[in-house]
């Protein structure tokens, strides 16, 4: 029976998916590339198109940005049955997605959708906060510390947020990077921070320090581990 795939590809390098998952790309015929309006193309699709079959179809499916949350959900259902539709096929359908599918995916959206007479398999990949962490040998947790995963949105309250957690992940820093930036001051935690811009990718930038930074022109593949125990000792393994 064929399946709907959901392929973690991490977060840029090709070689870092899973031996499971590059198994797996090698039988996929339909690729499903999300388009979300954004001016960036299908990073998941670049990272995992060495392993994907010479004859692989790709299907383009609209993931708006649409304020209105009842006009998200027909589109996600209308994706959902473009899946199916595949799948009735005999056609081995898979969406990839940079990261792990199940931390801040759309590939969630499409999951919840889709009808349960289908085989579905879900493939983990590493995520941005992950990467970071070893890549740089920064560890996110040590003994009995607590760890918390933040992504910034208009209603976030920053400083309540980090308050009382010793190790903070926070995604989607573009979206209140001067917020975030004054509380981390505010805080005494300006010193305390790595952020890592197009992580894995020939772009990449690492910043210790946030002032640097050019506040109206943050990428949206941006990624922040605040330390509060602190940053400064890790930093002896960084070239």
């Amino acid at each position: 029976m064929n399946k709907f795939y959901g392929i973690g590809v991490g977060v840029g390098d090709p070689e870092m998916l899973t031996i499971k998952a590059v198994n797996i790309l090698k039988k996929i015929d339909i690729v499903l590339i999300p388009n979300a309006g954004r001016n960036f193309k299908s990073t998941a699709y670049n990272i995992a198109k060495e392993y994907l079959k010479k004859d692989v179809k790709l299907v383009n499916v609209e993931f708006s940005m649409n304020p209105k949350l009842d006009e998200r959900k027909k589109e996600r259902k209308k994706n959902a049955e473009i899946v199916e539709k595949y799948l009735k096929d005999n056609k081995n359908v898979a969406f990839l997605t940079i990261g792990d599918p199940m931390v801040y995916s759309t590939y969630i959206y499409l999951l919840e959708n889709i009808s349960s007479k289908y085989e579905v398999q879900t493939i983990s990949g590493i995520s941005s906060f992950s990467d970071l962490s070893s890549r740089f040998n920064i560890p996110l947790v040590i003994g009995n510390e607590t760890l918390k995963i933040l992504p910034l949105h208009k209603n976030c309250n920053i400083k309540q947020e980090i308050d009382g957690i010793d190790n903070v992940v926070i995604m989607k820093v573009s979206l209140k990077f001067k917020e975030l930036k004054k509380v981390l001051k505010e805080t005494g935690n300006e010193n305390n921070v790595i952020l890592v811009c197009e992580s894995g990718k020939e772009k990449e930038r690492v910043y210790f320090n946030l002032d640097e930074l050019d506040e109206n022109n943050i990428p949206y593949f941006s990624t922040l581990l605040l330390k509060k125990g602190g940053i400064e000792q890790w930093k002896k393994f960084i070239l």
